[in-house]
């Protein structure tokens, strides 16, 4: 049986527009609904600071505090993680976030990383694959954190012996003991990134292939990489230390695992993500999500947050329907926002709804 994570309480306090707003959902979906500009989509960037420290907006901790006030703001959630339930205070602290569980204060975010699991598919996500590589290789990073739960703490750590190794490079600060040690955290975390993100690409793309519904047009993904999962880690810190003139000439690291590739091709046409229409492109990162949720549930019987922002407006009928059939199907508790109810008319038992 599947176990799905969920939110059953939410307050923010002086969080972006809300002063206040308190929520007690049980286990249930939710759907968010009144005027554009009203404060739908704070609640759930709110929600998207359990999976990313500034959340899916990207935001820092000065930009989600609420202008008519000075208090700090501060989001509680009452958190089931699918096995216990967690107390999860996040707040603002002088420019910073604070991070309690259970009532204790965390260093990091890595216990946080742990427990919870959100994905989320926003507007400002529509043109993703027409973006830069680094842009769907970050959506990529996303669904692998949702399978493998030290993925973002061993990423944090790679990305930061870089960018420490570009800043000892830039300055010319060529330190032997200091820089080989920096090499050796990429290199040992390089090694491990590859293989997550290899395993979970396998994963999603057997669920993609053989459980996805088929009212969802389905995606082959692709991945390139200079590494391959034969290479260890002494071989990644060799190449570090022998591109180290080429990188200092360059001003960036010329083998990394930032230089992965990530594409998706529509299988029905056997052509690339970008060369679909708009419809398509939206329809099958749709898909990936959803595909992406389903198989956490096949392969770790348990479902993750999805928040899905403005979604309907996107979609005709036929899939306003197929979307709200697949989500009641995987049953993960579902934050979605709308500017009309009556795309949920049907279905108004299978939610829980909050005008504001």
């Amino acid at each position: 049986m599947v176990t799905h994570c969920y939110i059953k309480k939410l307050k923010l306090h002086n969080f972006r527009n809300h002063l206040s707003f308190e929520l007690d959902s049980s286990d249930n979906s939710v759907v968010i609904t009144g005027k554009n500009g009203i404060g739908k989509t704070n609640i759930l960037e709110a929600i998207s600071l359990l999976a990313k420290s500034n959340g899916m907006r990207k935001a820092k901790a000065g930009e989600m505090q609420n202008r008519f006030s000075n208090e700090d703001w501060a989001v509680h959630y009452g958190f089931f993680n699918g096995a216990d339930f967690n107390s999860i205070g996040i707040a603002k602290n002088f420019n910073k976030k604070l991070i309690q569980i259970d009532g204790k204060t965390q260093s990091s975010y890595s216990s946080l990383y742990r427990i919870s699991n959100v994905i989320w598919l926003i507007p400002q996500m529509d043109y993703i694959f027409l973006n830069s590589s680094s842009d769907r290789l970050k959506l990529l990073d996303r669904i692998v954190s949702l399978f493998e739960e030290n993925y973002t703490c061993c990423y944090m750590k790679y990305r930061k012996a870089k960018h420490e190794r570009s800043k000892l490079l830039r300055e010319d600060i060529l330190d032997e003991n200091w820089l080989s040690s920096l090499e050796n955290v990429m290199a040992v975390n390089a090694v491990n990134i590859l293989r997550m993100r290899l395993s979970v690409l396998k994963t999603l793309q057997d669920t993609i292939d053989n459980h996805s519904t088929e009212f969802f047009p389905k995606a082959s993904l692709k991945f390139s990489s200079q590494l391959t999962l034969n290479d260890t880690a002494e071989y990644f810190q060799s190449r570090l230390k022998g591109n180290r003139e080429k990188d200092l000439l360059t001003g960036r690291t010329t083998f990394c695992v930032n230089n992965d590739k990530f594409l998706v091709v529509c299988q029905r046409r056997d052509v690339p993500i970008n060369l679909c229409s708009t419809g398509e492109q939206k329809l099958l990162l749709l898909s990936i999500i959803l595909s992406s949720v389903k198989a956490r549930c096949i392969y770790h019987n348990k479902a993750p947050l999805l928040l899905l922002d403005d979604i309907m407006s996107h979609l005709d009928k036929h899939y306003r329907k197929v979307l709200i059939e697949e989500i009641l199907s995987i049953q993960c508790q579902t934050w979605t926002t709308d500017v009309d109810r009556n795309n949920f008319n049907n279905y108004i038992d299978s939610f829980k709804f909050i005008e504001l």
